[in-house]
């Protein structure tokens, strides 16, 4: 039985921890990513049901509501992103 330098195994800690921060930035940094397509993509849909279809005032309200909240959460994950990549560098 063999017994590791103290420096050796402390090293591999650090390395093994490094790696296993650098994949959950990158997952993070993926999820993040589709969910920021995601949003976007809802409130491009969102936006053509406002153009296109005649409604009452209070649905075109709602609609607008749900827009409003839509842009925040994809301003949101955009700079969730930004985040995630500086931390990846």
């Amino acid at each position: 039985m063999e017994i590791k330098n103290s420096k050796d195994s402390k090293k591999s800690k650090k390395s093994k921890s490094y790696k296993k921060g650098k994949e959950s930035t990158s997952i993070k940094l993926a999820a993040a990513q589709r969910k920021e397509k995601e949003v976007g993509r809802i409130l491009q849909l969102k936006q053509e049901i406002l153009v296109k279809s005649e409604m009452s005032y209070l649905e075109y309200l709602e609609i607008r509501s749900e827009l409003e909240r839509l842009n925040m959460l994809k301003d949101n994950f955009t700079r969730r992103v930004e985040k995630l990549k500086q931390q990846a560098k």
